[in-house]
């Protein structure tokens, strides 16, 4: 393997040591593991080894969205919001689905070589959002909690409620262009979406009682039961491969019931899973950033120009409308809209869903969407602290500032620990 482990190892300490500081600077951690990727990719030292042959890099991805879609899913339908769900309700309700089709209709229009439903793959990989490319946005206290907690629900939950319509439309590529029948459309897509909706909801729910049981009767160290949150995860993605399904899906529908029946002011066995969601999320990107050097010395201006489309203005514009008529101000409409970063849910369904089907546009679509992480990994990291001041300062200095709607008392709730340090 070379010295590639030695160097990763070393930048995790590195990073521990002064990551309550680079919290609060320009810098983020994607920003710092991304950087040294690409340092000991190919491109640059070429010291990686075998840690960017796609066999791993794939298994650690899989991994890391699996423990992340559970317990984002966890951690928000633990919470209150339900209690002020009319902000969270409009960016999953109105402007991710606007995000969605305002991506696939770009895409279609500027980059070329895409067929119809593979560029509604794209559009719908670019979708979901990732809160850990930028904490401050959604963990700066001067910024008002309404808005905090309203793009932490949203990045729990879009990329849950995104996948099954990026199967949908993969396996709909698939089948135009002749790869898969009518026929074979269905019979693949109703197990995939049907079982994973079936598996995962019973895999949360009897983990739930089962933990809750033994906290109860005193059967259990608790660092065990931390242990096992993370092994339900794993639980429900490998069942649902097993029998068909997407194990994804499964995945984050376990979370979504496990959250609501399990985690309570007596078992609180989060914390472990969290961790250990953070931690393969910076690995993901480090493994992301050894990849990605090889596609961006060839990146296209139609591949550029495509992602700062969707991240400055697709976004932007589709949280515009879903605000319309919020009473939000501008100032807060923009701030949603921005800090819509895209990270791993994006690199996992590229590399370990798109890169290993027969789609003929399967390398645009990957190079697409590995320029526009890569793009949202700075410009949304380098923005989060000064703009999360920012924004607070100008909501701060309205004259009605205690009267804003942006005010309003919003429900105390857990979110994942990755969204907040």
């Amino acid at each position: 393997m070379g010295i590639g482990p030695a160097v990763i190892a070393a930048a995790f300490v590195g990073f521990a040591l002064f990551s309550r500081r680079i919290e609060r600077t320009l810098i983020t951690g994607p920003m710092v593991f991304v950087g040294v990727g690409l340092l000991i990719g190919p491109e640059l030292l070429d010291i990686a080894g075998g840690l960017g042959e796609i066999g791993l890099v794939d298994t650690v991805l899989t991994v890391t969205l699996v423990i992340v879609l559970f317990t984002d899913a966890s951690a928000i339908n633990s919470s209150e919001w339900r209690k002020d769900a009319v902000l969270p309700g409009r960016l999953l309700g109105i402007g991710l689905p606007l995000t969605i089709v305002a991506g696939w209709m770009l895409a279609l229009f500027l980059v070329g070589g895409l067929e119809f439903w593979e560029a509604a793959v794209l559009g719908t990989m670019l979708a979901p959002t990732d809160a850990a490319l930028g904490k401050a946005v959604v963990s700066n206290p001067r910024v008002p909690q309404r808005i905090r907690q309203g793009l932490n629900v949203e990045s729990g939950l879009n990329d849950g409620i995104a996948l099954p319509v990026f199967v949908v439309f993969l396996e709909a590529a698939k089948a135009s262009e002749g790869s898969l029948s009518v026929l074979d459309f269905f019979e693949e897509l109703v197990p995939e979406v049907g079982i994973a909706i079936l598996v995962g909801p019973l895999v949360g729910w009897a983990g739930a009682r089962l933990l809750r049981w033994a906290s109860a009767a005193k059967l259990a160290q608790h660092y065990w039961l931390e242990i096992a949150v993370v092994a339900l995860a794993l639980l429900a993605y490998a069942l649902a491969n097993e029998w068909g399904g997407s194990g994804f899906i499964a995945a984050w529908f376990a979370g979504l019931v496990f959250g609501r029946f399990c985690i309570d002011s007596e078992v609180e066995t989060h914390e472990f899973a969290e961790a250990t969601g953070d931690a393969l999320t910076m690995l993901s990107f480090l493994l992301f950033g050894i990849v990605a050097g090889t596609v961006l010395t060839g990146v296209t201006w139609q591949a550029a120009l495509y992602g700062v489309l969707t991240l400055a203005v697709v976004r932007v514009a589709a949280v515009g409308v879903a605000m319309f008529g919020s009473g939000l101000r501008p100032i807060t409409v923009l701030y949603l809209g921005w800090f819509g970063p895209r990270g791993l849910a994006t690199i996992i369904l590229t590399i370990s869903l798109v890169d290993v089907t027969n789609l003929t546009g399967r390398e645009t679509i990957t190079d697409v969407a590995i320029v526009t992480v890569m793009m949202s990994v700075i410009a949304h990291g380098a923005t989060s602290w000064w703009g999360s001041n920012a924004y607070a300062r100008s909501v701060s200095e309205q004259v009605d500032a205690d009267q804003m709607i942006e005010h309003l008392a919003g429900p105390t709730a857990r979110v994942p620990r990755r969204a907040t340090p």
